[in-house]
């Protein structure tokens, strides 16, 4: 499989059986950086092409690195190979999920499910995180991510059925799978306007600058703040599937409300990086048949001195009379005042005790002319 699996086909996906099938973790001395040597091999050491991770386009994981006899442990059994198991929460709801849709017809021929460690350190830890995640879609066997080779009876291989960029709207079973599943026996009992925050995660995860005056705004308008990273998945998957109206900057929480939100919920999505709600949009659309609100009142870029362009660790700094108007004019909000923005004395405020928390200086984005 020399080009990402096309997700839109009609045709069945794959499910590869290999016998004898070895699962191959990235080696001990790569702490998660790329290329990514890791994937599902056959007896004669041959790589299973499905076991490939795929993202925008291109190969994520590469074939593993030649391997000795000795360097590989028998585990006796049937296994589903899950991919690669992340510990940063966005690419565990994108990647790491991807082939739990083989779990439907598999669950009761298989003795667990086998992941690769996307880094080799604290790997039980990033387990446990994630087992109660899998226990609320069912998933009853037994999750093994593996330090080392192993080879099992016979590894069951499914293609990759959701991704990033290009895989992001995902395969139809992995949507009806994730859909049905997730959240089917979660209480519909919380708030009815809800704004996912990012206010109070670390500091280097980036988010919008001046994002409390957003919270400001919208509990004036009946919104509930919620920081998700507070709660466990059952409480958070509870605020998304009652909600009526959601604001959220763009970010791995939508992820997850995709998996049950109503399909007459509203959902507005304010950009803070470029180019990142679109995905959104296509997600939502193909998920719950949702079209969503893309707020993109970006006007700076704020990013660490040592970056070149906005990442996952900049600071967008929003229009706030424009989100006004966009919310608005999407029937997210009432009022009848537009929002003031941040005043000279407040950004520098801000950007000083950003600036302290991190450690480092930021600076305002240049685009280079093209």
């Amino acid at each position: 499989m020399s080009t990402p699996p096309d997700l839109s086909l009609d045709s069945p996906p794959v499910i590869r059986e290999v016998p004898q099938g070895i699962f191959v973790p990235i080696p001990n001395d790569n702490d998660g950086i790329q290329p990514l040597n890791c994937g599902v091999l056959t007896p004669d050491h041959q790589l299973v092409e499905e076991s490939t991770t795929w993202r925008d386009g291109r190969a994520f994981s590469l074939p593993p690195r030649d391997l000795t006899a000795t360097e590989i442990e028998p585990l006796p059994g049937r296994y589903m190979f899950g991919g690669l198991l992340f510990g940063h929460f966005g690419h565990f709801l994108v990647e790491s999920t991807a082939r739990l849709w083989a779990y439907e017809a598999l669950q009761d021929k298989i003795d667990g499910i086998v992941y690769l460690p996307k880094v080799q350190r604290r790997i039980d830890h990033v387990q446990n995180v994630y087992t109660p995640f899998m226990k609320l879609l069912g998933i009853e066997a037994p999750i093994h991510n593996i330090p080392s080779p192993a080879q099992v009876d016979i590894a069951h291989v499914p293609q990759q059925g959701f991704g990033m960029f290009g895989m992001i709207e995902g395969l139809r079973e992995y949507r009806e799978f994730m859909r049905a599943r997730m959240g089917a026996k979660i209480a519909d009992d919380g708030a009815k306007r809800l704004y996912v925050s990012r206010s109070e995660l670390p500091q280097e995860r980036g988010g919008l600058l001046g994002e409390t005056l957003i919270e400001e705004y919208l509990r004036g308008e009946g919104y509930e703040i919620f920081h998700p990273q507070k709660h466990d998945f059952t409480t958070q998957l509870a605020a998304y599937k009652s909600a009526d109206y959601i604001v959220s900057p763009d970010g791995s929480p939508l992820h997850m409300a995709a998996l049950v939100v109503k399909p007459t919920t509203k959902i507005a999505v304010i950009a803070r990086r470029p180019d990142v709600a679109a995905q959104f949009e296509l997600q939502f659309r193909a998920f719950c048949g949702i079209e969503t609100l893309t707020i993109d009142a970006l006007r700076d870029h704020w990013i660490p001195v040592n970056h070149a362009r906005p990442s996952r660790l900049s600071y967008g700094e929003i229009d706030f009379a424009e989100v006004y108007r966009a919310l608005k004019g999407g029937s997210l909000i009432k009022g009848d005042t537009p929002w003031p923005g941040m005043s000279d004395a407040a950004r520098a405020e801000i950007m000083a005790v950003l600036e302290e928390r991190q450690k480092i200086g930021f600076k305002l984005y240049q685009p280079k002319p093209v």
